[in-house]
């Protein structure tokens, strides 16, 4: 795909997160054919349409479990999933842990010897 429409593509997923996104709607984007489109994104990607859109639904998710103190069932309706055991699936699936679990240890405060050891790292 040429770098225009990359970045169309990318834009539009970004935009439209929070509902379905098909792949005819970015084939019509990208003025490609939904096949053509299919192995030309796959070729400019390294991941099928439905995988990155799931991706970047994943790395949403991550942004706002970090930035908001709102509840993984508005998380997951936000990104574009149908509830939060679908966000808990597919969440799973990318990181190998479930929602939660991630946020509690990406917001836990570091452990007093964590934070020696990075303090240590950085003077060396």
């Amino acid at each position: 795909m040429a770098p225009w429409q990359v970045a169309r593509v990318k834009r539009y997923v970004e935009d439209n997160m929070s509902r379905t996104v098909a792949i005819n709607e970015l084939a019509e984007l990208a003025r490609l054919s939904t096949s053509y489109f299919s192995a030309a994104f796959k070729t400019s990607f390294g991941l099928s349409p439905h995988s990155y859109v799931i991706a970047q639904r994943v790395e949403r998710a991550k942004q706002l479990m970090l930035s908001t103190d709102a509840p993984l069932c508005e998380i997951a309706l936000d990104c574009g999933l149908a509830d939060q055991a679908h966000l808990s699936r597919i969440f799973r699936r990318a990181t190998g842990t479930t929602p939660s679990a991630w946020r509690r240890f990406r917001l836990r405060p570091a452990a007093k010897h964590e934070t020696a050891e990075y303090e240590v790292a950085l003077t060396a």
